[in-house]
């Protein structure tokens, strides 16, 4: 079982099922895992965001540049960055690199995308 805590802007996004994915700095999940929904992980305000556990449908190369988006599978993707940026809980393709080089302090930032669906 893999384990995902999100912060509080991501939880209403994430409950509400609009948000399907993350992008995380280590591939966590496989295909096919079962992934719990958390937010608050290791607090005391630590609170599952959602009943049933989904399960893992994707896992891909993801690297977030100021100058363009790579994905490791385009078939999988919006070809729209700006798409990509709201699937991910984002206004637009700037506010997403905008908040992981606030997040990591680096111009860019290299990960996996975690796709899961409800069963």
């Amino acid at each position: 079982m893999v384990a995902f805590s999100f912060s509080d802007r991501f939880v209403t996004l994430v409950e509400s099922g609009l948000k399907t994915q993350t992008i995380r700095q280590t591939r966590r999940a496989k295909i096919g895992d079962a992934i719990q929904l958390y937010t608050g992980l290791r607090t005391k305000a630590c609170r599952k965001l959602t009943t049933v556990d989904p399960i893992c449908t994707y896992v891909g190369y993801v690297a977030i540049r100021p100058e363009y988006l790579t994905v490791g599978d385009t078939s999988k993707h919006p070809r729209d960055r700006d798409e990509f940026a709201a699937l991910d809980g984002f206004k637009d393709y700037a506010d997403m690199l905008a908040w992981f080089q606030d997040r990591y302090g680096q111009p860019s930032f290299i990960g996996y995308l975690h796709r899961w669906e409800f069963q």
